[in-house]
């Protein structure tokens, strides 16, 4: 079996050119546990027999993926057996360069890395109507996607026919906010290790659906949404009516910033469920998102009048108020949500916080003191820190 050769380049030139043996997985990328530390991305590499997986792709050997980072570019490659690392390694200390370019280039990078993520997401994996490899298997036509492990899939309707995002993409901003919100809502993200055996579930067993969903939940928490959107939308083929499966569904949407898609699901759920509160909350959230903020507004007082005193009902509110720039009212409606958060279950604590860090409608008040202020009269010492 080959190694992974990872090249890291800026403006051209090569500040990091190593290869990693990999057992079962290994990180690449932004997180702190990463091999090879880069910004822009957060990479595991895993291994599945013969092939290495790599965002999107199985790598076999001697083939390689390209990554375009705003001002840095990355080469990942399944080597060959029998090559050996290169002799010459740089010096130069990686992960300051992560800082450096954040803070000096930042908005060269947020535009580079915009127009690279307002692509077709899911191109990044094979799709039924592109780069997809199929083949017969009981008479049912697979697909293989990899974003996270390669599995043989069903046909499912490419991503290619759901509308282009209408908002930005979920992502972190500390390095623009000054305090580690990222850092701080990763660290209340549990870790399943049922997922590894879950793509083995689903390579012998393309219609397990037990698997999709570890697999779906696990990328979710990983915040490789195009992976969850793709299985939770298989799933939803199989399960039309499971109102579960359609509102994590939504979920992964709006970490997109497919909010067309978004509304259409909490819809499908309302029609079920007229009195579900957090397709009603989501809703009123997305229609504010694309600027239907009369239909905001009416569904979000449907919903105070169904759940007064919910902390889903608050957080709705904060969400629709930040989107129109009433950081008041946005933090008002924060502090009763944060303050009666012991009513969510585990799930939605963690999707409170994961709104708090990443979603753009709270970007401003992110950099704001009254927030972190308000975090540490809830939290203490378990509140987000400045960025180091």
């Amino acid at each position: 079996m080959g190694d992974l050769s990872v090249n890291v380049r800026l403006h051209g030139e090569v500040v990091e050119d190593t290869v990693l043996r990999v057992g079962r997985t290994v990180r690449i990328g932004e997180a702190d546990e990463a091999r090879v530390a880069f910004p822009g991305a957060d990479l595991m590499v895993v291994r599945a027999g013969e092939r290495l997986l790599v965002r999107g792709r199985a790598l076999e050997e001697g083939d390689s993926l390209e990554l375009s980072l705003g001002v840095v570019d990355v080469t990942v490659e399944h080597t060959l057996r029998g090559r050996t690392p290169p002799e010459w390694r740089s010096a130069f200390d990686v992960r300051f360069l992560a800082v450096v370019l954040l803070l000096t280039a930042v908005g060269t990078w947020w535009d580079a890395a915009d127009a690279w993520l307002d692509r077709d997401p899911l191109s990044l994996a094979p799709s039924p109507h592109a780069a997809s490899q199929t083949q017969t298997q009981d008479e049912a036509s697979v697909q293989r996607t990899t974003l996270v492990t390669p599995v043989d899939m069903p046909a499912l309707a490419s991503d290619t026919d759901l509308d282009e995002a209408q908002g930005p993409r979920h992502l972190p901003d500390d390095q623009l906010s000054g305090t580690a919100w990222n850092a701080w809502y990763r660290r209340a993200v549990p870790v399943d290790d049922q997922y590894l055996d879950a793509y083995d579930r689903l390579r012998t067993n393309p219609m397990d659906a037990g698997a999709h969903r570890i697999v779906a939940q696990a990328a979710y928490d990983n915040d490789d949404f195009d992976v969850a959107a793709w299985h939770y939308r298989w799933l939803a083929a199989q399960y039309p009516d499971d109102r579960g499966i359609l509102l994590r569904l939504a979920r992964a949407e709006r970490r997109r910033g497919r909010h067309t898609v978004e509304i259409d699901l909490y819809r499908h759920v309302l029609a079920q469920d007229p009195q579900n509160t957090e397709a009603m909350g989501g809703l009123a959230v997305a229609l504010a998102r694309v600027g239907r903020l009369d239909e905001a507004s009416q569904l979000e007082d449907e919903l105070q009048a169904t759940a007064p005193m919910a902390p889903s009902t608050d957080l709705a509110i904060a969400l629709t108020a930040a989107l129109q720039g009433r950081d008041r009212e946005a933090l008002d409606a924060l502090d009763r949500s944060i303050g009666a958060r012991g009513q969510l279950s585990q799930e939605m604590q963690i999707e409170l916080r994961r709104d708090l860090a990443i979603d753009p409608a709270f970007a401003d008040l992110r950099k704001d003191k009254r927030l972190r202020a308000l975090l540490h009269r809830h939290l203490g010492a378990a509140a987000p820190t400045p960025v180091r």
